[in-house]
């Protein structure tokens, strides 16, 4: 498999700029540089594969490689069909550092559309300001790497993180999605809920200690619906991503 690099940041980075096309020279910043060049140990003339984070790759060769800022040339492109057909936003209640950054990974892994960090009653992981700004750089890094490793273009969405309170209530858009939540009592499991790949899907999942008895009643009040997957208790970091494993696979992606 040919190594893969990042040349863009996803929708947002080429807002009002063109969006990379086949025969354009592409420079890299200086991380994805180094890690070319230092790490990787790659020169001029290597191939490459980069894709732009918005679903396009090329196939490309080093042109100059420059640990600061080395150089691509993009050839052909890529058709890849690897997204799958079922768009899932993970809302994530925080868990302790290690735990997040493994679900984050692996929720990429899976072919999740977008993630959404909560906070809520008994999160154990508590955020500041200038926390919640190193944490976003470095989740960002995450989901490219995933992505990467994965054979992905497309980079999920990663949201900043939010109170859990303010994401069930919404604002929804409409039609609004089908919303479930993780719960080991509910009396119905995740594969009786009738999965349409077609219409996207926000799967939420609690923290280390489980959703407060208030937060999942005012959910279901916002419209998310309590879905168990099996009689064991699972934790945080399994739970979401055995459901999202099984969301793909009832939509046909697995």
């Amino acid at each position: 498999m040919a190594v893969r690099v990042l040349i863009g940041g996803g929708a947002g980075e080429f807002a009002g700029a063109a969006v990379p096309a086949a025969g354009e020279a592409v420079e890299l910043d200086e991380r994805r540089s180094h890690h070319l060049v230092r790490v990787l140990r790659l020169g001029a003339g290597d191939a490459v594969e980069a894709f732009d984070g918005r679903g396009k790759a090329f196939a490309a060769t080093v042109e100059a490689a420059d640990a600061r800022r080395c150089r691509l040339r993009l050839g052909p492109r890529l058709e890849h069909q690897v997204e799958s057909p079922l768009s899932i936003t993970l809302g994530q209640c925080l868990s302790t550092a290690d735990k997040m950054d493994w679900t984050i990974e692996k929720a990429v892994e899976l072919g999740v559309a977008a993630i959404v960090p909560l906070a809520s009653a008994r999160s154990q992981l508590r955020l500041d300001a200038d926390r919640t700004a190193r944490k976003l750089g470095h989740w960002r890094n995450i989901v490219e790497s995933a992505c990467t490793q994965s054979g992905r273009s497309l980079l999920p969405a990663l949201h900043a993180p939010c109170r859990l309170t303010d994401f069930v209530a919404g604002p929804w858009p409409k039609p609004a999605p089908r919303r479930l939540i993780l719960d080991p009592r509910a009396p119905r499991r995740l594969s009786q809920a009738g999965i349409d790949a077609r219409s996207p899907l926000v799967l939420l999942v609690g923290p280390e200690s489980g959703f407060a008895d208030e937060e999942l009643q005012a959910a279901q009040i916002d419209g998310f619906e309590l879905v168990s997957i099996g009689r064991r208790t699972l934790r945080t970091e399994t739970a979401g991503l055995a459901a999202i494993a099984a969301l793909q696979a009832l939509a046909g992606d697995f």
